[in-house]
Order: structure tokens, then C-alpha cells, then sequence
């Protein structure tokens, strides 16, 4: 049975993704539970486990960063995706918002409940690395409240001396997109006639001048290749100088289309492929 590297503990909206990919794909597979995203490409790189599940973009707060950086650094690529509702609840130690004296938030969870949190007065906000180790940390703690996944909190509505608000996310249409990743260089996705294929790529410009991004961008609209993001990540080299995080989409009979796209753009960028998967 292979091995999965899943943010833990149970029970987080990754260990979700993660359930919902065993069930669509019918492969079984052993969790790993780590602590943060970081651990999560390092037990796939170091081969510890064959995959990995991590967040990639959620609907309030937009794409994660680390993630997107380690998909760049690690020796990993993506196989597939899939999408979890996303709703978050208070719990609290306290009888009334106005007595909670310290916030536990996970940092994702943080930007989809803005509005909830700057409503707070005279709280401290602690930031956690995931949902669960938010929950757990305000155990026996006076005066110490966390934002939970939804599904958690519900558990804690007929606790007695517990504040429980059942939805404090900025918008009830959230969600977040997960990438399950093994390790090595990216494939040809196994897709039937007519469904559609996503790729994940960077591009890493040899040199800063004029009109790069028109270059780029102008093979993308010569070749009719649905470009449906792009952003600009640091090298972390020299100040200045960035990489193009970039996803294309389009039907599997155009894959060759979309391949050709990156042979015309890598004469002069480098080019790493993240993953070429069905949606």
C-alpha cells in the first residue's frame, strides 16, 4: 500500500482532500500526517512516501504560496487535483466574542475569515500551521477561542462553558483546490478523447529585458493556448528577478498544441512542467 503525506492531524480540510482522492481514484493508501507543507514535499522528495497531498489555491484567499514554491524546488510533480468545500466555525472557551482574550488561526484560514477576525477587539491572534493545532492548543486554556473546520465544531455545540459560531468564513462559495504530487518529472496525463487537460508549468526567464512577458504571452495567443493564470514568484537569487508561475488549459486533442507552446517558449527561458493532468 503506498504512503501519503497528508497536513495534519486528522480531520483537517487536507486529510478531506485527501479521503476524497482514495474514493475518485480507488487507490488505497496509508496517511502520513505532518505538521506543515514543507514536511509534506520532503517525505515525497526523500521518497518517504510515494505521494503527497498540499493546498494550492482556495477560492477567498487565492494561491498558497509554499506550495507553489516547492513545486519549483523539490524533485515532484503533479498527478492529479481535487476541490473541498471549505466553511469554518468558532469555538471558544468563553461565553460571549467579547471575552475571548486569544485567537488560535491557521495561516490560510486567517485570509478566509478576514471580516470575523478584524471584528475582534483586545484579542491576540496566533498563527498555527493547521486547522486542528488550532483546536487543540485552546484546550483547558480560559479565554482561548479557534477557528475549526465546520465539521469540528459541530461536536462542540452541546459542550457546556463552549462558544460555538457556526460560520465565521467570509463567503459561503469557498473552496480549496488540492494537487496530489509524487515524486520525479511530470507525464502525459491518461485522459480519454475530448476531456480537458491542465498544466502546471514554470517559466524562468534567462535574463531580465524589455517585452519579456509580451514574448511569452504572444506564443500563448499565436498557438489559441487557454492561459488561465499567471504570476510572478521570486528567484530568491537577486533582488528584482522572477520566475512565471503559469497553468494552461484546453482538450486533451490539443495537448500537442499546448507542448509545442513550451518547445517555442523555452529557446530562450528555462522550463519546468509541474504536472500535466485531467481535470
Amino acid at each position: 500500500m503506498k504512503k501519503i503525506a497528508v497536513l495534519g492531524p486528522k480531520g483537517t480540510f487536507c486529510d478531506s482532500a485527501h479521503m476524497k482522492y482514495v474514493k475518485q481514484s480507488g487507490n488505497k493508501c496509508e496517511p502520513v500526517y505532518v505538521n506543515t507543507i514543507d514536511e509534506i514535499f520532503e517525505q515525497v522528495d526523500k521518497g518517504l512516501c510515494e505521494l503527497g497531498i498540499a493546498p494550492i489555491e482556495n477560492t477567498l484567499d487565492g494561491y498558497v504560496q509554499r506550495t507553489l514554491d516547492l513545486l519549483l524546488e523539490k524533485d515532484v510533480h503533479i498527478i492529479e487535483e481535487n476541490m473541498v468545500s471549505v466553511q469554518f466555525a468558532l469555538v471558544g472557551n468563553v461565553k460571549a466574542v467579547q471575552e475571548i482574550d486569544t485567537l488560535y488561526v491557521q495561516f490560510k484560514a486567517n485570509g478566509q475569515c478576514r471580516e470575523f477576525i478584524n471584528g475582534l477587539e483586545h484579542t491576540d491572534i496566533v498563527t498555527t500551521q493547521s486547522n486542528m493545532e488550532s483546536y487543540y492548543r485552546i484546550e483547558g486554556v480560559d479565554g482561548a477561542a479557534a477557528i475549526v473546520p465546520a465539521h469540528i465544531a459541530e461536536a462542540e455545540i452541546s459542550k457546556p462553558d463552549r462558544l460555538v459560531i457556526e460560520n465565521v468564513t467570509d463567503a459561503t462559495s469557498n473552496h480549496t483546490r488540492f494537487v496530489i504530487i509524487e515524486k520525479g518529472n511530470a507525464g502525459e496525463a491518461m485522459c480519454g478523447d475530448g476531456e480537458n487537460v491542465r498544466i502546471s508549468a514554470y517559466i524562468m526567464p534567462q535574463a531580465d529585458r524589455p517585452g519579456i512577458l509580451y514574448e511569452i504571452l504572444r506564443c500563448f495567443y499565436d498557438n489559441k493556448v487557454n492561459l488561465i493564470s499567471i504570476m510572478s514568484r521570486p528567484t530568491k537569487h537577486e533582488l528584482g528577478t522572477y520566475n512565471f508561475y503559469i497553468e494552461m488549459q484546453g482538450e486533451s486533442g490539443r495537448l500537442d498544441v499546448m507542448l509545442h507552446t513550451f518547445d517555442e517558449i523555452s529557446r530562450e527561458n528555462g522550463i519546468k512542467i509541474l504536472g500535466i493532468y485531467s481535470e
